[in-house]
C-alpha cells in the first residue's frame, strides 16, 4: 500500500494525470466542437441544431420536421415555406442523417422548448426501419448522443431497451474517448481540416434552414432492375462505364444503399425488433403527446426498386404499430406518399433511398400541398 501511495504521489504521475484531467475538461465544455471533422455524425448533429436554433428570429416554426436523412435529402425548408406562405405556417426541420429514434427523442427533448410555436411535428418514416432496429449502441449513434448531453442520455439507454456495454459508457462518460478517431483524423489531415473550418468562416450558412439537397444525379442512366441486378452490377469491381452525368461516389452511394436494402430481411410480419421500435417510437411520441403537439406520420418515396418490398403487409405492421405508439394521445394522422412520384421515378433517386435535387424539389411541394389541405389556413 505504501508503494502505491508513494507511486500516485508521484510528481509525474500527478503532471500526467492532471493534463489528461485538463484535456478531457476542454473536450467536456465544448472546445473542440469547431475542430470536429466536416459532416461527420458529431458534427452534423452541433451543426444542424446550433444553425437552426441560431436562426429562430428569422424562422420560428409552427411545423417541425423530425427524421433521418431521408426528411434531410428530400425536404426543403425552402420550398415548404414558400408554398406554405399563403396559409401562414412557417416549416423548420431538425432532420439528421443516420438517427435513431433515441437520437431523435433526445434532439426533441433537448431543443423542443426552443421553439415555443410549434404545433404540429412531421416525422417522416422509413418502411424498413423498424425490422433493423437494434438493441446494440454502434458508434455513430454514441457520437450523437454523446453530443447531446452524454450525462442526461446515459439513463435513457436501460429505457429504450438497448445492451449496454462498458465501453458504450466509456463513449459516453469521456470526450477523449468519443473523439479518439476524429483526433487521429485530425492529425493526419490537418492541412485538409483547417481548410474546411477557414472556408465554413468565409463562406457562413446565412439561410434560416442548415441544407438544401443540391444533388442533381440520378439512378435513371444506369437502368437498375432490382436489388440483385444492383448488388452485381453496381459493385465497384464490375466493369461497367459511368454515365457521364454520374460519377464514381454517386455508383458507390448507390451500391452501398442497394446493399443496406439487400440487409433488410424480407419477412413482413412482427418481429421482435419491430415490437422493440414502436416501443421506442412510443416514448418519443409521449414527449410530444405531453406538450400537444400533433404528429402527422409521412411516408416518403424510395426508388422503384425497392418500392415493391414495402407490401402491404408490412405497411400493416406499420399502421397497427403507428396506432399503438399515439394511443395515449391522438389518432394516427398518415400521409403515405411512397408512390407520390410515380412507379417510374428513378429520375428523382439519388439512390436507392434518397432523393436528388428534382425529387426534392417535386416531393416537396407535394407534401406542402398535402399539408394545405390537412391544415387549412393558421
Amino acid at each position: 500500500m505504501k508503494e502505491f501511495l508513494k507511486f500516485i504521489s508521484d510528481k509525474k504521475i500527478i503532471t500526467a494525470f492532471g493534463i489528461l484531467f485538463i484535456v478531457e475538461f476542454s473536450f467536456q465544455i465544448g472546445v473542440y466542437k469547431t475542430f470536429l471533422k466536416k459532416n461527420s455524425y458529431a458534427s452534423n448533429i452541433n451543426r444542424i441544431t446550433e444553425h437552426v436554433v441560431s436562426k429562430r428570429k428569422e424562422l420560428d416554426p409552427d411545423i417541425l420536421i423530425v427524421g433521418t436523412s431521408v426528411a434531410f435529402e428530400g425536404l426543403s425548408v425552402r420550398i415548404l415555406n414558400e408554398e406554405l406562405l399563403k396559409s401562414g405556417w412557417k416549416v423548420q426541420s431538425l432532420a439528421i442523417r443516420g438517427s435513431e429514434i433515441i437520437v431523435q427523442h433526445r434532439v426533441l427533448e433537448e431543443y423542443l422548448e426552443k421553439f415555443p410555436n410549434v404545433k404540429y411535428v412531421i416525422h417522416v418514416l422509413e418502411p424498413g426501419m423498424a425490422w433493423v432496429d437494434r438493441k446494440e449502441l454502434v458508434t455513430p449513434t454514441l457520437s450523437m448522443l454523446s453530443e447531446l448531453g452524454n450525462w442526461k442520455v446515459i439513463p435513457k439507454l436501460s429505457d429504450f431497451e438497448y445492451d449496454i456495454k462498458f465501453n458504450d459508457y466509456m463513449f459516453l462518460l469521456l470526450k477523449s474517448v468519443a473523439y479518439r478517431k476524429d483526433l487521429s483524423d485530425l492529425f493526419t489531415n490537418f492541412n485538409e481540416r483547417v481548410k474546411a473550418i477557414s472556408r465554413n468562416r468565409l463562406n457562413p450558412n446565412k439561410n434560416p434552414w442548415d441544407y438544401e439537397n443540391d444533388h442533381p444525379e440520378s439512378m435513371e442512366p444506369y437502368g437498375i432492375l432490382d436489388l440483385d441486378d444492383c448488388m452485381n452490377r453496381m459493385a465497384e469491381h464490375f466493369p461497367l462505364e459511368i454515365p457521364k452525368s454520374s460519377n464514381k461516389d454517386h455508383r458507390r452511394m448507390i451500391f452501398e444503399t442497394c446493399a443496406i436494402a439487400n440487409d433488410v430481411p424480407k419477412v413482413a410480419s412482427k418481429t421482435e425488433n419491430t415490437e422493440r421500435y414502436f416501443r421506442r417510437l412510443q416514448k418519443m411520441y409521449s414527449l410530444l403527446g405531453e406538450r400537444k403537439i400533433h404528429i402527422i406520420n409521412v411516408f416518403a418515396p424510395y426508388s422503384d426498386v425497392i418500392r415493391r418490398l414495402n407490401s402491404e403487409e408490412r405497411m400493416q405492421v406499420w399502421e397497427e404499430g403507428l396506432k399503438q405508439a399515439l394511443s395515449d394521445y391522438q389518432n394516427l394522422d398518415k400521409l403515405d406518399l411512397q408512390d407520390s412520384l410515380g412507379k417510374d421515378n428513378a429520375k428523382y433517386s439519388f439512390d436507392l433511398i434518397h432523393l436528388n435535387q428534382a425529387g426534392m424539389q417535386v416531393f416537396s411541394k407535394i407534401v406542402a400541398k398535402e399539408l394545405e389541405k390537412k391544415l387549412g389556413k393558421k
